[in-house]
């Protein structure tokens, strides 16, 4: 899913990820594309370009964009990793 989100915007198609059964009228889906843009914001990569969480309540609270943030992929996570501990 986190692919697909990113594909879509990058795509400038991120409104396909609004649920097409809510009645959704031009502001709230504004509103809606805000809040994609926050949620792809805290996946960047290091993690500190992510915003706090008290950054993040005001951009929800406020409905401010993520303003002159660049948004960028972050880096895939390999699942095969291994962390040893010790000898």
């Amino acid at each position: 899913m986190h692919e697909q989100a990113w594909k879509s915007y990058e795509n400038k198609n991120h409104i396909k990820f609004i649920d097409e059964t809510l009645d959704v009228n031009f502001n709230q889906e504004e509103h809606m594309m805000q809040i994609i843009e926050i949620a792809l914001l805290c996946t960047q990569s290091p993690a500190s370009k992510r915003p706090t969480m008290s950054e993040v309540v005001s951009m929800l609270t406020n409905r401010q964009s993520v303003g002159n943030r660049q948004l960028t992929r972050p880096t895939p996570i390999n699942q095969d990793r291994r962390i040893q501990i010790g000898s």
